[in-house]
C-alpha cells in the first residue's frame, strides 16, 4: 500500500507491507521519477523486507534528494551497502513489541453452533495459570446450561455461572448464563438482559467489548464455529486494543457463518484449527522453560503456525542464533520470546533471516569451479540441453557464477539454472541481481583464480553506485522458492549444487535431503558439495581427482 503526502516542496511516500504487485512497483516508479529538480523526497519503507531493482535504481537517481527510513533490518542492510543512506527505526516495532510482550490476563471465548465440544477441548488442555476466563455459548433462553458442571470435571480452575455483581478473580473461569448478556466493568461482572444483538442474548460482541475495555492488550479472544456473524462487530475495536484474536480454522466446521463473517473484517491475529489453538495456548501461557528443554516444542509450534519446518536442523546452530535474536530484544526469558515469535510476523521474520546463513560471493572456493572447467564440462558439452540445481541459492552469488562460467565456455545458451532457497527476502535481492561495486574486486580475484580467462567486468553493466549482472545471464536463472527440508524433487539435473547447506542439518534430515538430491540427477551427473560435507555410503558416487573439492559424480 502506497501513501502519497505533499508539504511545500517536499514529497513525502510512505510504503507498507507489500512492494510486490507491479502495479505497486509502476505507481512508485511514476512518483519516484520526478523532473522538478527542486523537489525533495522523504520515503519510508514499513514491514519491507526488500524493493525491486527498478526502485532502487530511481532512489540512487535521487540520492541527494532523498531521505530515506526503513523499518527492517534486512532492508536497511540492503540498500546501505549500495551507499544508499537510509536510517532503520524500530518505533513501530516496538509499539507492537511492547504488547505482545505483555502478559494475557484475560480469555474470552464466543462461539455457536458445534461449539460445546471445542469449548471442552479447549479448558481440558489449558495450562493452569493466574488468568480469568469468560465463556459465551448461544444457548437456548429456556434452556438450563450444565456447562459448569462439566467443565469443573476436567479443568483445575474454578468455574461458576456468572452471576450481577460478581468479583472477576483470577484461576477462574466465569460462563455466561443463558438469555443474558456478560459485561465486565472496574472488576466486576454485570448481567443485562436487553434486546438481542445480532439475533443473539447472551451476545459474543457486548462480552467481548467490554472485555476489550477492561484487558486492552492482556485479553485473548477466540472466536468459534456457529451460525449468524455475531462476534464479529467487535473485532476492530479488540485489534485496535491489541488484543489477540484467534478464529477458528472454518474448514473443520459445520456451521462456519460467523467465522467468515469475522474473517471478513481482516481484524484478527491468527486463523487456526482446534488443535493448534491448543497448541498456541499452551505455547503462550506456559511457565518459563529453558531454551534446551523447550526448543523442540517452539519449532513444532512455528512448523504449525508458520509452515517452516526447522525441526530437523542443528540443534546447536539454531540455539546460537534464537539467543542472539533474543539479545536483540533485551529478552532472557524464553518463553516470553516464543510467544512474541508466534505472535508477531515481523519477529518471526527477523528470526527467519537469522536462520538463513547467507555467506556467500562469487566463484567462491576458486578450485571448486577450477576443476568443474576441467573433469565436468567437456563431459556435457555435448548434451542438447544442460539443467543446473543451485540449492541453497542465498542471494545469486553461485548460480550468477554458474551463468558466467557456461557462457565463457559456450554453453550458456543450451542450459538452464534452477536457483532455490527457502527464504523469500534474499531471493528478492538475488533476483534484483545488483552488487555492491566495492566487492568486484574479490569477485575478480576469485574469478580469476577459477581459471576464468577474460575480464569479469564483460558480465556486469558497471555503474556509479553498484554492478549490475548482464541480461543474457539473468535470463538463465530462474529463482523460486524451495525448501529442501519439506519439498520434493523439482526436476532432473545434469549437475546439482549443494555447498555448506547440509552442514545445518541433523543426520536424519541430512540422509533425507541426499535421497532427494539422488532422485534429482541424472545417472551419470555431477553432484558438488560443500567442504564439511559427507555422502552417505548407500548412494553411489565417485570422487573426481582432487577430493578435497567435494565434486562428484553418480554412477548408473
Amino acid at each position: 500500500m502506497i501513501h502519497i503526502s505533499h508539504s511545500q516542496n517536499i514529497k513525502k511516500i510512505l510504503i507498507e507491507n507489500s512492494i510486490s504487485h507491479h502495479n505497486d512497483i509502476v505507481e512508485l516508479h511514476k512518483e519516484l521519477n520526478n523532473e522538478d529538480k527542486k523537489t525533495l523526497f522523504e520515503v519510508t519503507f514499513i514491514d519491507i523486507q526488500s524493493i525491486p531493482t527498478l526502485v532502487i535504481k530511481e532512489l540512487f537517481k535521487l540520492k541527494n534528494r532523498v531521505t530515506i527510513t526503513t523499518t527492517q533490518r534486512s532492508l536497511w542492510s540492503y540498500l546501505s551497502k549500495f551507499g544508499l543512506k537510509n536510517r532503520c527505526i524500530d518505533s513501530i516495532q516496538d509499539k507492537r513489541y511492547k504488547h505482545s510482550r505483555e502478559k494475557i490476563k484475560s480469555i474470552a471465548i464466543g462461539g455457536s453452533a458445534g461449539s460445546l465440544e471445542k469449548v471442552m477441548s479447549i479448558i481440558e488442555s489449558l495450562p493452569y495459570v493466574d488468568i480469568s476466563v469468560f465463556i459465551v455459548i448461544h444457548i437456548l433462553p429456556n434452556e438450563k446450561s450444565h456447562l459448569s458442571d462439566i467443565l469443573q470435571n476436567i479443568t483445575k480452575y474454578r468455574v461458576c455461572e456468572a452471576t450481577s455483581n460478581m468479583h472477576v478473580e483470577k484461576n477462574t473461569i466465569y460462563i455466561a448464563p443463558p438469555n443474558n448478556n456478560l459485561l465486565v466493568v472496574d472488576g466486576f461482572i454485570y448481567l443485562d438482559d436487553k434486546e438481542k444483538l445480532n439475533f443473539a442474548r447472551p451476545s459474543i460482541d457486548i462480552t467481548f467489548k467490554s472485555l476489550v475495555y477492561e484487558y486492552k492488550s492482556a485479553l485473548l479472544a477466540i472466536l468459534l464455529c456457529g451460525y449468524g456473524k455475531d462476534g464479529s462487530s467487535s473485532l476492530k475495536e479488540l485489534h485496535e486494543n491489541n488484543s489477540k484474536i484467534i478464529i477458528e480454522d472454518p474448514k473443520e466446521c459445520q456451521a462456519k457463518d460467523m467465522l467468515l463473517n469475522a474473517i471478513q473484517t481482516k481484524e484478527y491475529t491468527k486463523i487456526l484449527p482446534l488443535k493448534h489453538i491448543n497448541n498456541y495456548l499452551n505455547s503462550l501461557l506456559s511457565a518459563s522453560i529453558d531454551i534446551d528443554d523447550e526448543i523442540e516444542h517452539f519449532l513444532e509450534n512455528i512448523f504449525i503456525i508458520y509452515g517452516y519446518d526447522f525441526r530437523y536442523y542443528d540443534r546447536k546452530s539454531l540455539a546460537r542464533r534464537i539467543e542472539l535474536i533474543m539479545s536483540n530484544y533485551s529478552i532472557t526469558n524464553f518463553k516470553e520470546f516464543e510467544s512474541l515469535v508466534l505472535d508477531d510476523n515481523n519477529v518471526f521474520t527477523k528470526l527467519l533471516q537469522a536462520f538463513s546463513i547467507n555467506v556467500t560471493t562469487f566463484f567462491r572456493n576458486p578450485e571448486v569451479f577450477k576443476q568443474i572447467r576441467k573433469d565436468i564440462l567437456p563431459n556435457i558439452e555435448d548434451l542438447s540441453s544442460i539443467r543446473i540445481w543451485c540449492a541453497g541459492c542465498s542471494r545469486g552469488d553461485e548460480p550468477y557464477s554458474i551463468a558466467i562460467m557456461l557462457d565463457e565456455a559456450g554453453l550458456l545458451d543450451k542450459s538452464q539454472i534452477y536457483a532455490t532457497d527457502f527464504n523469500g527476502t534474499i531471493l528478492n535481492e538475488a533476483k534484483n541481481a545488483l552488487f555492491a561495486k566495492s566487492e568486484l574486486d574479490e569477485f575478480t580475484q576469485n574469478y580469476i583464480e577459477s581459471g576464468g580467462k577474460k575480464k569479469l567486468e564483460n558480465w556486469f553493466n558497471i555503474k556509479d553506485e553498484y554492478i549490475e549482472i548482464k541480461e543474457h545471464i539473468r535470463e538463465k536463472v530462474l529463482f523460486f522458492k524451495h525448501n529442501l527440508v519439506s519439498d520434493s524433487s523439482i526436476n532432473e539435473f545434469h549437475i546439482i549444487f549443494c555447498r555448506n547447506v547440509l552442514i545445518y542439518f541433523d543426520n536424519k534430515l541430512q540422509e533425507s535431503v541426499f535421497d532427494t538430491i539422488y532422485e534429482s540427477l541424472y545417472k551419470n551427473g555431477y553432484l558438488i558439495l560443500g567442504e564439511s560435507e559427507v555422502i552417505p555410503k548407500k548412494h553411489d558416487y565417485t570422487a573426481l581427482a582432487n577430493k578435497k573439492n567435494k565434486v562428484y559424480k553418480r554412477g548408473l
